[in-house]
């Protein structure tokens, strides 16, 4: 009994030991758009999804230092790529600053392009908003998103966006698949292999005496 005691702790230990590995991490260092004082989430059109960030108010796309969205890991993904700016880059067309305007990266989008995102930034008293963009959608319009009951900054009630990012991500390749138990089969391969484990050692003790 003792010795099956002590394989069903070692077996209690790898399955919480499977938990803690695939355990997801969670994204930090971010706000909702949508409050009960303000709501931005709809101020670009065919955006699926909003993050305003906590800590970062600089959008640098230098080649020698990562990129600031994926440092602040916007949407909870680090493998952003720049693309362009609205309105600057050749392909990226529309109003690049000010309170409202247009937006159209239809000449530059790729199917490769797995998520696409425009990230707004202003100037002082505001963070960076990015806006993650819905499946297909490659043109709209936008109005800054840095309002006075947002950001509680002294002044006007708006602020003039000073550019908007794009960044894409990737499509990734699906790896060749491998034959990989489900955790639920590896439960059951290692009950059974407890089970045998017990099984021969009663033989054998039947066998001794």
């Amino acid at each position: 009994m003792k010795l099956f005691h002590n394989l069903a702790a070692v077996a209690a230990t790898t399955v919480l030991g499977f938990g803690v590995i695939s355990a997801p991490a969670s994204a930090a260092g971010f706000r909702s758009c949508t409050t009960g004082s303000y709501d931005i989430s709809d101020n670009v059109t065919g955006a699926s999804n909003c993050d305003i960030s906590n800590d970062f108010s600089q959008d640098s796309v230098s080649p020698n230092k990562p990129l600031t969205v994926n440092e602040a890991g916007f949407f909870g993904n680090t493998d952003w790529m720049f693309g362009g700016k609205i309105g600057s880059n050749s392909g990226y067309k529309g109003t690049s600053d000010g309170q409202s305007g247009s937006w159209d990266i239809s000449n530059v989008i790729k199917s490769t392009w797995d998520d696409v995102m425009l990230v707004f930034k202003s100037g002082q008293g505001t963070q960076l908003v990015g806006y993650q963009l819905n499946d297909a959608v490659s043109s709209g319009t936008w109005e800054s998103p840095f309002e006075k009951a947002a950001f509680n900054f002294k002044g006007k009630n708006t602020k003039d966006v000073s550019h908007i990012s794009v960044y894409y991500r990737e499509e990734q390749e699906t790896p060749k698949k491998r034959s990989i138990p489900e955790p639920t089969s590896m439960l059951g391969l290692l009950g059974f292999g407890v089970f045998g484990t017990v099984s021969t050692l009663k033989h054998k003790q039947k066998q001794e005496a």
